[in-house]
């Protein structure tokens, strides 16, 4: 993969679910790492957002997509999949095809996926601890994970959130403020109660042949979705990009998301605060691991304001660095051309700091 070795794995977690889990464990100019299970190289968790996959890291060229970035500076990166996405469609006893199998939010996520994951580098790289770093979705879940599984921060050197999806008083986003407006028994009339934008071949290869064909259509469809910075954009590669995004998640995961917007504008609570049966995530709690918070000036779903309401509601001293970019878009942490020189040296520096 553009002179980069890849490694497929699966993780399985606790309730079943199969997670596509991709290996670069160097970089172009590195030996392998130590056999024999020995921590040879520091490692990396990268985590994708919703409606993303693993792909998200490696789509742009070798210097300008993070997951190269890392493996080229000497780490063993790993690019987890959330279940339910086009790399983990599979389950221990559930077949995709049935409703139970797409019966799962991102509490699910955070209470599975991600300990899961974590457990699972850490024993096939044979070290004690790893650094993560999550986008959107993949914020949400660490953050919920670590405020109620205290076993799993001493497992983190360091969390780097690049656009945290927390609270969602603020949310700007067309396509997310009409689900929202939706109750749950209305999205599940609608959309039905098992996978919600499968990542089909087809569906792909059309998303693909549109961007290529229209790219001003296209963009316009993913700016009422999460907005789009064409100026901080390879538009060359976009069709390829959207051939990987949508991935597909529950309809249910969904409606969880429209709910949670609806409860953050009417109380001003944490995201993590509301669910069908809403579990009790104390972001005040999370001491540890150290914390970093990368966010955009101009993103439709992790408000700059939302930012900061989040900021506050965690211990002080847990955040040890926090950058705002005012020109950022949501998507522009991952797809952004600029990241490379905005936003990534800081993250290596984060990482190198505290592996």
């Amino acid at each position: 993969m553009a002179g980069f070795p890849l490694e497929e794995h699966f993780v399985t977690t606790a309730d079943g679910y199969v997670l596509g889990t991709y290996r670069i464990p160097h970089g172009r100019h590195q030996g392998p790492p130590a056999a024999g299970g020995a921590c040879g190289r520091p490692v990396a968790l990268l985590q994708h957002g919703l409606l993303d996959s693993s792909a998200a890291w490696v789509l742009n060229t070798p210097s300008q997509s993070l997951g190269f970035i890392l493996a080229d500076a000497g780490y063993d990166v790993w690019l987890g999949n959330s279940r339910g996405n086009a790399f983990s469609r599979n389950h221990t006893g559930l077949d995709p095809a049935l409703p139970a199998f797409w019966d799962f939010t991102w509490d699910d996520m955070a209470a599975y996926d991600i300990p899961a994951a974590v457990d699972y580098v850490l024993q096939q790289s044979g070290c004690t601890q790893l650094a993560y770093v999550g986008h959107s979705q993949g914020t949400t879940q660490m953050f919920a994970a670590l405020a109620s599984n205290p076993a799993l921060r001493g497992k983190l050197c360091v969390a780097v959130m690049l656009a945290p999806a927390v609270h969602m008083r603020y949310i700007a986003s067309p396509a997310l403020q009409v689900l929202a407006a939706m109750d749950a028994d209305k999205l599940f009339s609608l959309l039905g109660v098992a996978e919600f934008l499968p990542s089909r071949r087809a569906t792909s290869d059309l998303f693909g042949q549109l961007c290529s064909e229209t790219p001003a259509l296209c963009a316009s469809i993913i700016t009422a979705i999460a907005g789009f910075n064409a100026d901080n954009m390879n538009m060359s590669r976009l069709p390829t990009m959207v051939q990987y995004a949508p991935s597909g998640t529950s309809v249910k995961n969904l409606a969880h998301w429209a709910q949670a917007i609806r409860k953050s504008r009417e109380r001003e609570r944490p995201l993590v605060y509301h669910s069908v049966e809403p579990p009790s995530y104390d972001l005040g709690s999370i001491s540890s691991p150290p914390l970093a918070i990368f966010h955009g000036g101009r993103d439709r779903l992790a408000d700059e304001r939302d930012v900061q309401t989040l900021l506050q509601a965690l211990p002080p001293d847990a955040v040890v660095y926090s950058q705002l970019e005012e020109s950022y878009e949501h998507l522009d942490f991952t797809w952004g051309i600029d990241a490379k020189d905005k936003v990534y040296p800081a993250v290596l520096d984060l990482l190198h700091m505290y592996q």
